[in-house]
């Protein structure tokens, strides 16, 4: 058989060989990198991102576009926490990745006001915020924003609604929270433009909190109520879908003309089918791309801009195809 000690040096001396081979040639699960960032000093970072539900529609394309941006990322790894739309939740969120000491939080903020607190405990850390989608209270507590202009979205959706109404008639608005900054500036933007137009009033509105079903529950009451509705301006598109629902139960669908905002998937369907008159698009995977690969690069030292801003687009029925394709 051979000497069995000579057999076992020969065999240990392979399998050095080999460890030290792999050892040379191995790369990290997370190899890559996002728009020409790495971690340069080689230690390994965390970026925690906190958003503010995951359930959200919208938000769940955020994550995607996050995801995909992460994947690339050298030496990073990213963490998602899910608020679920309750702010306390997500200061509690923020105090542990405080306590983790992470190198960057990415910030889908909750509600902008009870957000105060929890901004300023992330800012005596020393960790840098990036906010995405919706802006800070105070944008010098952030190092970035990555985001739309929501006014400009309501702007958008209401002239269209003015040109589709040919400058008259009741218009009734499906509020996000009350406090979220999407809600206050896209209402703005409604201001704005129906002030243009003196024959178009806004005759009843209340929050669906970003949710389908409670837009639903809304419209059937105000359908109920016997309110005269000429068009809805949902502030996304959750809430149209779920006046498009309370309508179409109602007997009253294509009596009334439906928008909403972000061109989700769902939304531009019910758009090609003639349901949903109109949507504004709102690119949420570009801006979750966009604030990890600006996160990254603030946790490697790298000078980023203030503001990234990715401008919302009008997508009627004879584009659904164009926008369908980028989520594809």
């Amino acid at each position: 058989m051979g000497n069995p000690k000579k057999l076992i040096s020969i065999l240990l001396t392979v399998l050095f060989s080999v460890t030290l081979l792999a050892g040379c040639t191995g790369k990290p699960a997370n190899s890559g990198q996002a728009g020409g960032d790495q971690n340069k000093d080689g230690k390994k970072k965390t970026i925690g991102v906190l958003m503010a539900d995951f359930s959200d529609q919208f938000q769940v394309y955020v994550m995607d576009g996050m995801k995909e941006a992460a994947s690339k990322l050298q030496n990073i790894d990213v963490v998602y926490m899910d608020a679920k739309y309750d702010p306390q939740k997500q200061m509690s969120q923020a105090e542990n990745l405080i306590a983790q000491k992470v190198d960057a939080i990415v910030l889908f903020v909750v509600d902008r006001e009870a957000g105060k607190s929890m901004i300023e405990e992330i800012n005596k850390a020393g960790i840098p915020i990036i906010a995405v989608n919706r802006k800070l209270p105070d944008e010098s507590k952030g190092v970035a924003y990555v985001g739309s202009d929501d006014i400009n979205a309501g702007e958008i959706q209401a002239e269209q609604m003015a040109k589709l109404l040919n400058g008259k008639g009741n218009i009734a608005v499906l509020d996000g929270t009350y406090g979220h900054e999407p809600q206050i500036r896209r209402g703005q933007g409604y201001e704005n433009i129906l002030k243009k137009y003196p024959d178009m009033k806004i005759v009843v509105k209340n929050t669906g909190d970003w949710y389908r079903d409670k837009a639903m529950k809304l419209v059937e009451n105000w359908i109920q109520s016997k309110i005269k509705i000429d068009g809805i301006l949902a502030n996304n598109d959750e809430m149209a879908l779920g006046a498009i629902k309370a309508l179409e139960d109602a007997g009253l669908l294509g009596k009334v003309v439906v928008s909403g905002i972000d061109a989700t998937p769902e939304a531009l369907e019910y758009v090609k089918a003639g349901k949903e008159n109109y949507t504004v698009f709102q690119d949420a995977k570009g801006q979750g791309r966009k604030s990890i690969e600006v996160a990254a690069r603030v946790v490697n030292g790298e000078k980023v801009d203030k503001e990234y801003i990715i401008p919302f687009e009008l997508v009627t029925k004879d584009k659904v195809e164009e926008y369908a394709k980028r989520y594809k």
